[in-house]
């Protein structure tokens, strides 16, 4: 007498009957991924190694000042895209941002809305990373920005931009500090 239904799949099976499904060796199949296989075997699965940002860095080509710096200057962009919601808004910054659309904000005294103060914050940043010039601003923003990999001969410029950036990022802090 034939069974109806479908055919026994043939492998091996769990006492209660279900398919042994093989497990995967997920960290291994991380190691394996092209931006990390460069990298030294006991640096892969670091979070950084995500980014080619990251990878320089593990590999101490970037020190961790200029690593953060990249980041930074990443979300800063990110919100600053969000705010005039352009293609992308939202890389490195979350979700995009909805100004309440005033016509006033920002060109009154008093409290400034969020929008003015994500493009100042940009302003400055891109002040500081232009003043290290041109070409190291085209490889922070391909690097840190867009996470591509580093162009050929511009890793002198990159950082460059990058330094510029902590320098920046370090005195806005210091700015703005409360005395007491």
């Amino acid at each position: 007498m034939a069974r109806s239904g479908r055919k026994r799949k043939i492998g091996l099976r769990h006492p209660g009957g279900a398919l042994a499904r093989p497990r995967f060796d997920v960290r291994g199949l991380a190691t394996l991924q092209p931006h990390r296989v460069w990298l030294p075997e006991e640096k892969r699965m670091d979070q950084k190694a995500a980014s080619p940002l990251g990878c320089l860095n593990l590999l101490g080509v970037l020190t961790d000042a200029q690593y953060l710096a990249g980041i930074r200057y990443a979300v800063v962009v990110g919100k600053y895209r969000a705010v005039i919601e352009t293609p992308r808004a939202t890389a490195g910054a979350g979700r995009g941002y909805d100004c309440p659309g005033d016509l006033n904000c920002g060109r009154e005294p008093g409290p400034q809305c969020e929008c003015r103060r994500r493009k100042e914050r940009y302003d400055a940043a891109f002040a500081a990373v232009i003043e290290a010039r041109q070409r190291a601003a085209r490889a922070v923003a391909r690097v840190a920005v867009h996470g591509e990999q580093c162009p050929r001969g511009a890793l002198a410029d990159l950082k460059r931009g990058l330094d510029a950036l902590a320098k920046h990022f370090a005195s806005a802090e210091r700015g703005q500090e409360k005395p007491g």
